[in-house]
């Protein structure tokens, strides 16, 4: 290592930056994900595109905006809010999400409320209201939905 690696090391370390962690909000208590093992969160992280993580679950986005964290909610290792289980819309295309683990969705899927998710996007909510899901959005596997910026919509 040259002393600008130590440096940039000293500084990545000092500033309390991810890396290579993930985060998740697991029975109400912050878990991070560091080589595979899952252990509480100990201190404030700030990811690399700037999001600040607490440890009570609050999520201060880049943009200045509060979000809070609810059960089977994480953040990559990017500072990317996703759902542990459930599908979004990224890059135009449907996913489906499974212990954190993104696929391209394959077919139709059914919630545990009852809405209705289908390949292109579209929902159909347990209430009967339909909307289609734009670039970024998130349904839980509970129904819960998420805009892109992490905030939980009604």
């Amino acid at each position: 290592m040259n002393k600008y690696s130590i440096t940039f090391l000293a500084f990545l370390m000092s500033a309390n930056v991810a890396l290579a962690q993930q985060v998740m909000m697991q029975d109400g208590k912050m878990m991070m994900m560091k080589d595979g093992q899952a252990m509480a969160m100990d201190k404030t992280m700030t990811m690399p595109n700037g999001n600040k993580i607490m440890m009570d679950g609050s999520v201060m986005m880049k943009d200045g905006k509060k979000v809070m964290m609810r059960n089977g909610m994480m953040m990559d290792d990017q500072g990317q809010m996703m759902m542990r289980d459930g599908v979004s819309m990224k890059d135009g295309k449907m996913m489906t999400m499974k212990d954190g683990q993104p696929m391209e969705m394959k077919s139709d899927m059914t919630m545990s409320n009852g809405s209705k998710v289908m390949m292109d996007g579209s929902v159909m909510m347990k209430n009967g209201k339909k909307m289609k899901m734009k670039d970024g959005m998130m349904m839980g596997q509970d129904g819960m939905m998420m805009d892109h910026n992490g905030k939980m919509m009604k």
